[in-house]
C-alpha cells in the first residue's frame, strides 16, 4: 500500500507540472495525497472531505460522503459538468490514462455496456430475498439458508452460504465493493464494507480466477 501511495504522489506531481496551473486545482485527500480536478469545479468539490480509497492493491480513488452514501470524485466531477444531473446518474466512470486521481473532465469516460448494467442493477422483483445477490434455499431437512452470488462479464461467482439473510447481503456488498471499485449497487450503501466479508471475498476472487484460468487452459488443450 505504501508503494501505491508513493506512486500516486509522484504521478500527481508529474501531471500537475505538465498542466496549465491556471486550469487545474489540487484537492487534498487523506494519506497526505491530492487529486487533480479542473479549477472550475474546485469550489464545489472542496465542500466535501475526500478520502484516498484503495479497493484493490493496484488502484486508488478519491471518495467522499455525498448525500446518503459515498461517491467517487470522478462521479461528482461528471455531475458538475452536466447540470441537472447527480452523482447517481454516473455510476460507472473510468479514466483515459488509467489513473484514478486524475479527475479532470478531459480524462473521464462514462462506461456503458452489459457489465455496467449488471453491476448496478437493482434486485429483481419477486425474488426469494429482499437483497440483491441473495437467494433463499432449503435443505433436505427443511431448514432455510441463504446463498450469495455476484454476476457480471466475468461470470457468476459464488459468495458462499449463510444462515442469516443479512450476512449474505453484506457479503454481496463486499464483493461489489472490490470487484466494481466502489461504483456497484450496494444493499447497505450507508455502511462501510465489512472487514471479515472483504477478507473472505478476496480469497474467493483469487480462487475464482484460478478456476477460470484452469478451465481456459483445458479448453485450449482440447
Amino acid at each position: 500500500m505504501a508503494e501505491i501511495i508513493q506512486a500516486t504522489f509522484r504521478k500527481v506531481n508529474e501531471l500537475a507540472e505538465l498542466a496549465n496551473p491556471d486550469e487545474i486545482s489540487l484537492i487534498p485527500t487523506t494519506r497526505n495525497l491530492c487529486a487533480i480536478v479542473d479549477r472550475e469545479f474546485a469550489a464545489q468539490v472542496c465542500l466535501y472531505r475526500w478520502y484516498a480509497h484503495i479497493p484493490h492493491s493496484e488502484n486508488i480513488y478519491a471518495v467522499a460522503d455525498i448525500g446518503p452514501g459515498r461517491a467517487s470524485l470522478q462521479r461528482l466531477v461528471m455531475s458538475l459538468a452536466n447540470p441537472g444531473t447527480t452523482v447517481e446518474d454516473f455510476k460507472h466512470v473510468s479514466f483515459k490514462n488509467k489513473f484514478g486521481f486524475d479527475c479532470r473532465l478531459e480524462n473521464l469516460l462514462k462506461k456503458d455496456g452489459r457489465q455496467s448494467v449488471m453491476r448496478n442493477r437493482k434486485p429483481k422483483r419477486n425474488t426469494s430475498s429482499q437483497f440483491k445477490g441473495v437467494m433463499k434455499k432449503e435443505r433436505r431437512s427443511g431448514t432455510i439458508f441463504w446463498r450469495g452470488q455476484i454476476c457480471g462479464n466475468f461470470g457468476t461467482m459464488s459468495l458462499g452460504s449463510f444462515e442469516d439473510e443479512e450476512r449474505a447481503a453484506v457479503a454481496y456488498d463486499a464483493a461489489s465493493h472490490l470487484m466494481f471499485e466502489g461504483s456497484g449497487y450496494l444493499n447497505f450503501p450507508e455502511r462501510p464494507p465489512d472487514p471479515d466479508a472483504l477478507e473472505d471475498v478476496r480469497w474467493r476472487i483469487t480462487r475464482f480466477h484460478m478456476m477460470q484460468a484452469k478451465k481456459l487452459a483445458k479448453k485450449k488443450e482440447g
